[in-house]
């Protein structure tokens, strides 16, 4: 093994050597988040070794810097090239990176931009300021399949990836960790092919076989959306092409379930923001039940918005980006709603860049191609 030069200790389980990318996988709410926020010493003291020394003694954050899964909390200014002005008054920049990653969006105010733009505006001004290494909380959530391939090719060695989408980091990592309710374990990597293995450990990277529903009545057609009963209507395309926009035109003929949990929530548990007690169990939260949604980890928080979604009384129910930050049981349970939806012979509108649900399509329009 290469001499460590960088090590992130907890309980002395989790190193990462200066030349590999590292993965680290576990369900929601298993701790992953949290570990990395310990690594920034940002609960106080942790024990972690940078360069043979302590960083909580320096936090010296231009060396180790950090992607988080809300975009929101990390920006400082509205553009992209506006935040790397504010950086390099402290150390360089790259612009170029920035610029590669945000394309023709680098002058575009943040609170414009889709989801995805948001993300890559983060990712893009963390590495653009060249820290040695990087921690990253899912960063491909929300990326389309051309960012994710850009994102990835510039993801600096020494870095640690936390992330649901295991098909995305398989080959990009040298090493994996399970983290399971705070305890790490490396595991071989290998594992992440086993679909067994997977679902046994709430692991996302498994296939599902596609729900075959005999489609019926056109419910909507509108805007050029036309749906039938029982029909999974996927929206796929670019970040930025506008699924969320066409999405969002259909608010009074759907439930629309949109990205933002926390701007969705109205009641102070979660068994009163579903309403119906078989509903927590399909999805798996009733022990959730008495728990505000605010405290949840995000992926939690989506379930509970689907769930909701699920016991409404709406014929027509509009994702947008339902997967993200889900782990393998949300998936699975994800899963058995659509075909208990697809039996009540509803239909289902779902924005995506998702290749774990894309197979669950029955049409797809690709808004790439086609009028946003």
């Amino acid at each position: 093994m290469p001499d460590i030069l960088f090590v992130l200790i907890i309980n002395d389980k989790l190193k990462v050597y200066d030349d590999e990318i590292v993965g680290l996988v576990g369900k929601n709410g298993s701790g992953k988040t949290t570990l990395i926020k310990s690594a920034l010493c940002l609960y106080g003291n942790s024990n972690i070794i940078l360069d043979g020394e302590d960083f909580c003694k320096s936090k010296d954050y231009s060396k180790l810097s950090a992607v988080f899964q809300e975009p929101s909390t990390q920006i400082l200014s509205l553009t992209c090239r506006d935040e790397l002005k504010l950086q390099s008054l402290f150390h360089s920049v790259d612009e170029k990176i920035a610029k590669d990653i945000m394309g023709e969006y680098y002058d575009k105010d943040f609170y414009t931009l889709s989801d995805g733009y948001k993300k890559r505006f983060v990712i893009a001004s963390i590495l653009a300021s060249k820290p040695k290494h990087v921690l990253f909380d899912e960063p491909f959530a929300n990326l389309d399949k051309y960012a994710v391939k850009l994102v990835k090719s510039v993801i600096p060695r020494g870095s640690l990836i936390a992330e649901h989408r295991i098909r995305e980091i398989r080959d990009l990592i040298a090493r994996v960790y399970l983290i399971n309710k705070g305890e790490i374990t490396e595991i071989d990597k290998e594992k992440l092919y086993d679909e067994d293995f997977l679902k046994k450990e709430g692991l996302r990277g498994f296939s599902l076989p596609k729900i075959e529903v005999e489609l019926g009545k056109e419910l909507l057609n509108y805007k050029g959306i036309r749906v039938r009963e029982s029909e999974i209507l996927c929206l796929v395309g670019r970040n930025g092409v506008g699924k969320t926009t066409k999405l969002k035109s259909l608010v009074g003929k759907v439930y629309l379930v949109l990205q933002n949990p926390d701007l969705q929530f109205f009641e102070e548990t979660v068994e009163k923001e579903i309403k119906d007690e078989t509903v927590l169990s399909i999805f798996k939260l009733k022990d959730k039940k008495d728990k505000s949604p605010f405290t949840l980890s995000y992926g939690e928080k989506m379930r509970v918005l689907i769930a909701s979604a699920f016991a409404s009384p709406y014929k027509v129910i509009a994702l947008d980006e339902p997967s993200v930050g889900m782990d393998g049981e949300a998936f699975l349970s994800f899963y058995e709603a659509l075909k208990i939806l697809k039996e009540e012979k509803r239909g289902i509108i779902i924005a995506t860049h998702d290749e774990d649900l894309i197979p669950m399509c029955d049409s797809i329009i690709n808004m790439d191609q086609s009028p946003a």
